[in-house]
């Protein structure tokens, strides 16, 4: 896949960055983080990328709406305006992270909209390692977690009573999540497989900073990849504690193991994985 540019101006700041959960976001947030900010003492609880436009307090307050009191579709065109705003008192490049589809609203409304979005970094990892992962931030069985993962109408924070701190980011499934960004036309879109960052650190990362214009300094980036090793990340959390850990018995970085789930997982279950995202799964190049 060719991959595109972030393209800025024009009230376009935003680079989201978005993946189905478990997918290595949290770890390209902290060495966007160490490299953006080297003369900072780094802190794994002051990420970039926040979900902020997704707080429901700050949606109501810009939109003089009462969120809970509305449809997630409903809410789209909102939450497209907020973008919009926030984007234009932004400097660039903004980054925000999102479990969400690339979703539409009913009168056409994208909810992350062109002329607020320089690019997106769009982060892949093969479904059938992503099983054991999210299972562990779950606190579920493997079965549980696959049948999740095809989920078409899977999110996050939808609670019966339309409440929350957050409003609902709907990812769907593992595969209509990463079609919907990959196949959209409106928002630049680098593609960045958990593999590659995983094998290659250093070049992969360097690929996402040319894709959002930022000059590379070698010596920057050597000491982000090595102050954002996912053992040193591992001891921060331990140390500090993390604000986005699941559970205090359940620590947020597990290990990041490439091929965890082709260990772990049955004959049976991977199968069942293969089958229910196949055409994804070889776009991506992953194994069929």
């Amino acid at each position: 896949m060719k991959q595109a540019t972030a393209r800025f101006g024009d009230g376009r700041s935003i680079i989201w960055l978005a993946s189905y959960p478990k997918s290595g976001n949290t770890w390209l947030r902290s060495l966007l983080t160490a490299y953006c900010y080297p003369d900072d003492e780094f802190d794994i609880n002051a990420l970039i990328g926040q979900q902020d436009p997704f707080d429901r307090q700050l949606l109501d307050d810009h939109a003089g709406i009462s969120s809970a009191e509305m449809s997630d579709r409903e809410l789209i065109p909102y939450q497209a305006q907020l973008h919009r705003h926030l984007a234009q008192h932004a400097q660039p490049p903004y980054f925000i992270k999102t479990h969400s589809a690339c979703r539409v609203s009913h009168d056409g409304t994208h909810l992350f909209p062109a002329e607020a979005s320089a690019g997106a970094i769009y982060i892949v990892r093969d479904p059938v390692d992503v099983v054991p992962s999210l299972a562990h931030h779950e606190g579920r069985d493997f079965d549980w977690t696959i049948a999740r993962m095809a989920d078409a109408e899977a999110g996050l924070d939808i609670w019966p009573n339309k409440g929350g701190l957050m409003v609902p980011q709907f990812m769907s499934s593992w595969s209509v999540n990463a079609q919907s960004w990959l196949d959209q036309n409106q928002i630049p879109v680098h593609l960045l497989r958990y593999e590659d960052l995983h094998g290659d650190t250093e070049r992969h990362f360097a690929d996402v900073l040319r894709f959002c214009a930022i000059e590379i300094d070698q010596s920057r980036l050597l000491a982000a990849v090595e102050r954002c090793r996912i053992d040193r990340l591992q001891s921060d959390e331990t140390k500090s504690g993390f604000n986005e850990r699941p559970s205090s018995e359940r620590p947020f970085f597990r290990g990041g193991r490439i091929g965890d789930g082709h260990k772990k997982l049955s004959k049976e279950q991977k199968i069942e994985v293969r089958e229910q995202h196949a055409s994804a799964i070889e776009e991506l190049g992953y194994r069929v």
